[in-house]
């Protein structure tokens, strides 16, 4: 008993069965690729005890064109459990995942509200996936051990890489026929190498035949397992021979005994054996055209073969990254064992040949015919290839290399795979649907404690905590991190949105109010914690990523404005703040929008300084026919606290002819939203009185708070201070 213990494959097993169900896990229910559908035809099964029709009317059934195999296998192994709540009703879809940022993961990810986040029964489906899972791990050990001298480790390499490929166990914890295809494609593969190893069986044929009519009951795609397995015949027997037709014929008429009679149903019910006027009818777009997709439809494929464990686009991390170039490291490794290894390669031709023509005839098809109408192809249409196709990346890996190097390169090779898709579930998926963190409102530290309630109930339902703005400024054209930081009081019947919106208030209007130049609507938690179902009394915060127009006015101080509304109504909730009283606006901080050329500092000091905080580095003040224009171009050195307004008197020896008070840029850019090496550029237009002498005119300027009125001090280049802490600049004619 301690001997069977100790073997290499048992301890695997339970390491992968392990890591499945933490896959599993931490993904909430129907969020992986096409789940839903899938799910409801494991409900209709349950439901009816009969087949779907192959285009049904009811809500989650795209996916009934399915052959049913994997369902019904998974519905008799799920019987003893109960039936799920109503997740039609408790799953609202997510409206804003169509809006998430691109290249940002965490982000509206999760298709649907959440929770609830696991079911016993979709559990229970998950694991069946799970267990033909493991049954494909098994055929590409038992297919390398065909391949490789014994006490190489290529075996349990193959096992590695084949069960723990990431893209493999996500799909392989999913309520999906995926898994299956893949199991039985690795099967069919293992049974051809067996015997073009020279492997007797008796009934090597008939279970061939099994193999292959219980892949056609699972996906129509396993179709192509026929001429695949139809060329190993060829290579098993060297050629077309008598042997060859017998050994066909039975592999043929098993399979069609086994799994013909689905596809005779549909053709006497439907007029679609292969189900293909049901898939047309789901909206694929129009031919995209071969060459012009090609090396963007391979980048696709490889990014989604190998990572891109979510049911959308997302960006990829640094463990992404690696299982990306350790796919090309290995295709490179196969390529050179074929050259280096000719004497190996020509001895095992017709397995490798067998191998090589599973993985090829599956991209070629990708490329060719499936992804020809959709938006993208998914690399996840070559996973029933997925054995075949690391038992040669371990071929690589182990005669691609020199002798001395083979075992540690394999060890490499599999720890790669093994740690990464380990680790995965935890710095990828759970992150991925549970973006925001909880943390004690004490280490919030720009405070706000502003209430958010129900203007018929006077219920509270939120508070909001804090913000913080994750960069220094925003920028036109661009996302900005605001992060928000919520209380949850109440739930509210339907989901309630957050809107974010930066406003310029210099440009109040009454009838329109300000114009807005930035906004982003999403629920809380970035998806993840809708209003009417959010877990009360926990803090957590967001980073909201909110859109600055690219037609921003810069330099802007906007306002930033908060609030909870019903998408669907219009409703806003009413806001209160730390005392209770209501707020009308609801105005939570603000943010500097710059564009990087506003924070290019000067290369001459400025010629002023007042407060030790504001420079100016240029003043001039030119008179013509529409009066006097007075440029000023200022300087932030340091933050200030305070919005200090500029002052402009028209002077004619000691009498003031004319006058101007505000704040820069008409009150647009206020002083405490500047930033230190920020340059801003400010004109005034001061008309001229009738039959005034320029030539006797000065300027005096200067900056003061309000609403003390009390001057800044302000001295020049030299440290002077001037005098009634002004600066006196004469005018000149224009030219």
């Amino acid at each position: 008993m301690k001997q069977i213990f100790r073997l290499p494959l048992l301890w695997l097993s339970i390491l992968y069965l392990a890591t499945g169900l933490t896959y599993a896990w931490v993904t909430p229910v129907l969020e992986k690729p096409d789940e839903n559908d899938h799910y409801g035809y494991l409900l209709y099964l349950r439901k009816h005890r009969a087949l779907p029709p192959l285009l049904s009317s009811e809500r989650w059934m795209h996916e009934a064109m399915q052959p049913p195999l994997y369902y019904v296998t998974a519905a008799v192994l799920t019987a003893w459990l109960p039936d799920d709540p109503d997740l039609y009703e408790l799953l609202d879809p997510n409206p804003y995942i169509s809006a998430s940022v691109p290249g940002h993961r965490n982000d509206n990810r999760n298709y649907y509200l959440h929770p609830p986040y696991m079911t016993p029964l979709v559990m229970g489906a998950r694991l069946v996936s799970l267990l033909f899972g493991w049954g494909t791990m098994l055929a590409a050990c038992f297919i390398a051990a065909q391949l490789f001298p014994r006490r190489s480790g290529a075996p349990i390499a193959a096992a590695i890489l084949t069960g723990f490929q990431p893209q493999f166990l996500y799909i392989a914890t999913a309520i999906n026929n995926d898994a299956a295809a893949t199991f039985f494609g690795a099967l069919a593969v293992a049974i051809l190498v067996y015997r073009l190893r020279g492997g007797r069986w008796g009934y090597a044929n008939v279970c061939l035949g099994v193999v292959l009519g219980l892949a056609s009951l699972t996906k129509v795609n396993s179709l192509v397992f026929f001429p695949l397995v139809g060329v190993a015949l060829v290579l098993v027997h060297k050629g077309l021979r008598p042997a060859l037709l017998r050994d066909g014929l039975v592999v043929l008429l098993t399979a069609l005994l086994i799994g013909g009679w689905w596809y005779a149903r549909n053709a006497i019910l439907y007029q679609d054996p292969l189900t293909l006027k049901a898939l047309s009818t789901f909206g694929y777009v129009g031919d995209r055209g071969f060459w012009n997709r090609l090396l963007p439809d391979l980048r696709s494929i490889e990014y989604t073969f190998w990572a891109n464990q979510s049911r959308t686009f997302i960006s990829p991390i640094l463990p992404v990254r690696l299982l990306i170039w350790w796919g090309r490291i290995s295709l490179g490794l196969l390529l050179l064992s074929f050259v280096v290894n000719g004497r190996v390669v020509r001895r095992y031709s017709g397995a490798l040949v067998t191998l090589l023509l599973w993985p090829i005839t599956f991209l070629l098809l990708l490329l060719a015919y499936w992804g020809r109408y959709g938006p993208w192809p998914f690399g996840r249409l070559l996973l029933p290839a997925l054995a075949p196709t690391c038992v040669l990346f371990v071929w690589g890996w182990y005669y691609g290399l020199p002798l001395t190097l083979r075992r540690p390169g394999l060890l490499l090779c599999a720890t790669v795979i093994l740690v990464i898709s380990v680790w995965l579930p935890w710095i990828s998926l759970y992150p991925l649907f549970h973006p925001a963190s909880e943390r004690p409102a004490e280490q919030i530290a720009q405070r706000v404690d502003m209430t958010y309630v129900e203007a018929d109930t006077g219920a509270s339902i939120a508070r909001l905590v804090g913000y913080s703005l994750l960069a220094r400024y925003a920028v036109p054209g661009t996302y900005f991190p605001l992060e928000l930081c919520w209380e949850p009081l109440g739930r509210t019947d339907v989901p309630y949105s957050v809107l974010v919106q930066f406003l310029d208030l210099s440009r109040f209007d009454a009838e329109h109010g300000p114009p807005v130049w930035g906004r982003r609507e999403t629920y809380p938690g970035l998806g993840s914690r809708p209003t009417d179902r959010w877990p009360l009394r926990r803090v957590f915060c967001d980073t909201v990523l909110v859109w600055v127009s690219p037609e921003t006015p810069t330099p802007l101080g906007a306002a930033i404005e908060v609030t909870l509304f019903d998408a669907v109504t219009g409703e806003r909730l009413q806001a209160r703040d730390a005392q209770g009283a209501p707020v009308a606006l609801t105005f939570v901080g603000s943010v500097a929008v710059l564009s990087p050329a506003q924070m290019v500092p000067p290369a001459q000091p400025p010629l002023y300084v007042f407060d030790g905080a504001i420079g100016l580095n240029q003043v001039q003040a030119l008179s013509g026919a529409e009066g006097i224009t007075l440029t000023l171009t200022w300087q932030s050195i340091r933050p200030v606290p305070y919005d200090a307004i500029t002052f402009v008197h028209l002077l004619e020896a000691d009498r003031i002819l004319a006058q101007a008070d505000r704040q820069p840029l008409n009150g647009r850019f206020p002083t405490s939203y500047w930033l230190p090496g920020q340059v801003i550029t400010d004109v005034f237009r001061l008309s001229l009185p009738a039959g005034v002498d320029v030539e006797a005119l000065t300027l005096g300027l200067g900056l003061y708070r309000w609403p003390s009125l009390e001057r800044l001090p302000v001295i020049d280049a030299h440290g002077t201070p001037q005098r009634d802490n002004a600066v006196v600049v004469e005018v000149s004619r224009k030219q």
